[in-house]
């Protein structure tokens, strides 16, 4: 299991290495064919119309969060994960594309979040 350093974080439940290169090629295999499956990045008819903030907990190597970004340049895109190693490739991919739209934050989902209340639409 990981436990992230410093004395505020509990320790993670994440059962598989989360800053294995093999658990992050799964994931980004995985997240390509949910979206495959459901037709996109959203269920058919999801109405976006509303929204300008979206939060992946759990995001992983980001990338549902950069094809969200990418098919809506005026939604900004968080993703948060445990894996620092996740977060930062998560980053790199977001600037060689030159996504201004999305941002990854290390954070342990289990603990308060470093975020403002009432900040996210979805």
């Amino acid at each position: 299991m990981v436990t992230p350093e410093g004395p505020s974080h509990k320790e993670s439940t994440y059962v598989i290495d989360a800053e294995s290169g093999t658990e992050m090629a799964r994931l980004i295999n995985q997240e390509r064919l949910l979206t495959r499956v459901m037709g996109g990045v959203f269920p058919e008819h999801f109405d976006l119309s509303h929204v300008s903030h979206i939060l992946d907990i759990g995001c992983g190597p980001g990338g549902w969060v950069l094809d969200v970004a990418f098919e809506n340049a005026k939604i900004n895109v968080v993703g948060i994960d445990i894996s620092q190693q996740m977060v930062e490739y998560a980053r790199a991919h977001a600037e060689v594309q030159g996504m201004n739209n999305a941002s990854f934050q290390v954070m342990n989902a289990l603990e308060s979040l470093a975020l403002d209340d009432n900040s996210f639409d979805v």
